[in-house]
């Protein structure tokens, strides 16, 4: 099915990102072991400790995304506010807290929001950071992948926004 296979596409797209961008900046290097369902990837660490990882991606709206994914014959841009945006955000991870207690717990498990939005990068995102519905710690990590007006992935912790 293509669209299983797209999905799986993205979701590795994203998890080599987060894995590059952490390994640059910790010494405890991860790597990617299998994916699968529930979570949707499991890493090891250095110390051979599994982490597993829930992926989603973030649009601005499902036409973005239809547009992004090359599946919109509609090509009018729309004005867009951030809020919008922080309001997907802040569903997205929602939906993935109400479902985590189904993953396996044999290992800890993050999760991965990798922002595909072309209306706004990660300096918006974390300027609206008080619009955001602070997480309710049931990952250990909410890493959040973003570009900011270049080609260069930037990562942060939202469960650390706060600090």
């Amino acid at each position: 099915m293509k669209n299983d296979r797209e999905k799986r596409a993205l979701e590795r797209a994203a998890v080599r990102i987060m894995i590059e961008i952490y390994n640059r900046n910790h010494d405890n290097k991860l790597r990617l072991l299998y994916q699968q369902e529930k979570p949707d990837a499991v890493l090891e660490d250095a110390y051979r400790r599994k982490i597993g990882m829930e992926i989603t991606h973030l649009f601005y709206d499902a036409e973005e995304a239809k547009r992004l994914l090359g599946r919109s014959i509609d090509n009018i841009q729309r004005l867009a506010v951030i809020e919008q945006l922080i309001d997907v955000l802040n569903l997205r991870i929602q939906i993935k807290e109400s479902k985590i207690q189904t993953y396996s717990n044999a290992y800890p498990n993050s999760l991965i929001i990798r922002n595909l939005s072309s209306s706004f990068g990660m300096s918006q995102i974390l300027q609206a950071k008080d619009s955001l519905r602070p997480p309710l710690g049931k990952f250990t990590n909410i890493w959040f992948l973003s570009r900011d007006g270049s080609n260069d992935w930037l990562m942060k912790d939202l469960n650390r926004i706060w600090d």
